[in-house]
């Protein structure tokens, strides 16, 4: 049985990612981060002003 690995016409072919690909992907990952990082601070301010308004609510049923 022949090894595929020495294989030449049928090796797998490999793609190099070209430097200005790499810097697309980078910059791609930044961007997605960002909008990471965007959406979470929105969330938790979301967060803390649902919280102030569930206490208010809570206080002016009880008061």
């Amino acid at each position: 049985m022949k090894s595929d690995n020495l294989d030449h016409e049928n090796r797998p072919i490999k793609y190099g990612v070209t430097p200005d690909e790499l810097r697309q992907i980078q910059q791609r990952r930044i961007e997605a981060h960002e909008q990471q990082q965007t959406a979470d601070t929105l969330n938790l301010a979301r967060a803390v002003k649902l919280g102030q308004a569930l206490k208010q609510h809570e206080e002016a049923s009880h008061g």
